[in-house]
Parts: C-alpha cells; structure tokens; sequence
C-alpha cells in the first residue's frame, strides 16, 4: 500500500489551486524547498508524476488531475470523519446531509422528517443539518459522490453502493378554477379532462410526477394538452386561480388552493407516487443508522392517502 500522510496531500491540493509552488508555500507557511520535498515523496509514493515541470510553466498531469479531482470528496470524508470519532461516545454533535426535492419538501417535510429530527434531536443535542434539493437521479448522484447522507427521491436507486427503504405512497389530486364545472365533483375520473388545459412542472423537476400524469392521461385514452411548465407551486396556483388551467396537487398540500380554487381527488387510474430513503451501504455512521431508523418506524406508524395522514 502507498505511504503518504493528508500533509502531502494538502500540499498538493494547494499547489494545484494556485498553479504555483511558490504561492503555494505562502499559503500554507511553509518553505518551498520542504513543500517540494512533500510532492516528491508523495509522487514517490504513488509512482507517478503529478506536475509537468516544463520551464516558466507549472501544468498537472493526467494523473495530476484525476487527484486533484477526488481530493475534495476525500477531504470532506476525513472532516466527516472526526466529526464521528469526536461524537462517538456522546452522540451530541454530528452534522447530517439530507436530500429533499421540492415536491418531498412540502410532503415529507412536515409529515416524517421534521419529526424524525425531533427524535434524533435528543441524542444529538448539536445535530447541523444542511438540506440539498435535487431530482432523482441528482440524489444518487450526490449519494455516490458523498456530498449528501441520505435522500428521498421518488425512485429506488438501482446502483449495489446505495440502499433503499420505501417510506409511502402518495395519491395525487387536482387542482380546478373557481367556478369550473367539475367543481362540484370529489373525484375526477381522468377521461372528464380530455379537453382541459394542464399546467405542471417541467419534466426535469420531477420527471416521476410527469412520467405518472402524462401516463395516466394515456389510459384515460388522451394526452395531456399542457399549456405551460412552472416550477414554483404558488404560482402554478395562482394560474389555476385566474382560470388559465388545471393543474396536478398532491392531497397533503391542499390547504395551498387559493383565490376560490378547489382541490380534487383523481380517479379512473389513480395517480400516485412512491417515496423512499436512499443511503448509501457502506456509510457506518451512527449518526445516519439512527435518523433511518426513526424514519423507517415513523413510516410504519403512518400513512399518506386521499383523506389525511392516519395512524393505523
């Protein structure tokens, strides 16, 4: 195995931001014959060269730039880390990374994790938390490049590193203008809205959503004819609101209608969307074992349907 300690590699990664020995050993406070030395020992090691020495001009290598592009993930694993180490026999500090899209921002949010971080809260007085919005496929992403804990993504990740845990399942409803004629009706069966306008989020915000609509829409015997793509909810409301369109509404967010608008429940298929937690499989930190945990019980205790989150 290589021998090199984190010194060297701090050194290099220096090196490689400014372009410069020289500037790097101002930075670090070191003499740039020691600094030089460190890079030596370090490409000894290796048995590489990780900077094209030509004169006047200080270039990585290619094998300079593959490190120089990992070093990052590697430098927030080793904080993380002592982070873990330090904690380990309090359980009082930690910081935890979550993934939430927008639309599990407004569903899961209230309903599972903001309880879950009560409870973890109390063996974890200091817990930091940092949230990261991003699709799916973004989340497995992050979770494979260690810049997120744990995600809920409306997808089950499909690569061997990662683990998935179903949590729920959502029905979505509709939301209908202020004196629409369906206003009158509970529930929609899809082939009443073959001649409507649809408004819904664009594709790339939550592809499994769109995926879900457009699809049943299709076993109704239509396709969609959607007017316009909005990304943020109140504003998709208000259209709704000035009689521009319908648009897609998940039952839990229902108290958003506004300006006389009614919300719906969809039949004739029913329209739902699963969602899960994401971690990855090789992460041991006692910290993240305990927040899926209380997620994966809290999930068991509760369900998500067309009339409210029950216990059962």
């Amino acid at each position: 195995m290589p021998r090199f300690d984190l010194r060297q590699l701090v050194s290099f990664a220096e090196i490689a931001r400014t372009g410069s020995f020289r500037q790097a050993a101002k930075t670090l406070y070191v003499a740039q014959p020691a600094l030089s030395r460190q890079i030596k020992k370090l490409e000894t090691a290796l048995e590489v060269s990780l900077f094209d020495r030509a004169p006047h001009r200080l270039h990585l290598t290619i094998e300079g730039r593959e490190l120089a592009g990992r070093l990052p993930t590697l430098f927030s694993q080793i904080e993380r880390l002592a982070e873990t180490v330090r904690s380990a026999s309090t359980g009082g500090s930690g910081h935890l990374r979550v993934g939430l899209g927008d639309t599990g921002l407004g569903v899961l949010a209230t309903e599972l994790v903001a309880p879950a971080l009560r409870q973890l809260r109390k063996n974890w007085p200091d817990l930091r938390l940092s949230f990261v919005q991003d699709t799916p496929q973004g989340f497995f992403n992050d979770l494979l490049e260690d810049t997120v804990d744990c995600a809920f993504p409306t997808l089950q990740a499909r690569h061997l590193e990662l683990v998935s845990h179903k949590l729920s399942t959502l029905e979505v409803g509709l939301v209908l203008p202020p004196g629409h004629r369906l206003a009158a009706s509970r529930e929609i069966p899809f082939n009443e809205l073959s001649e409507e306008p649809w408004i819904l989020a664009p594709r790339e915000d939550n592809p499994v959503l769109y995926d879900e609509l457009v699809s049943s829409c299709h076993r109704a015997g239509f396709s969609p004819n959607v007017i316009g793509e909005i990304t943020q909810r109140s504003r998709v409301i208000s259209q709704v609101a000035c009689g521009i369109g319908i648009a897609p509404l998940f039952e839990t967010l229902k108290h958003l209608c506004i300006g006389g608008t009614t919300y719906h429940r969809l039949i004739r298929p029913i329209p739902t969307i699963d969602y899960y937690i994401v971690y990855r499989k090789s992460d041991s930190s006692g910290l993240l074992k305990s927040f899926v945990t209380i997620c994966h019980d809290l999930a068991k205790d509760f369900r998500i349907n067309h009339d409210m989150p029950r216990k059962i």
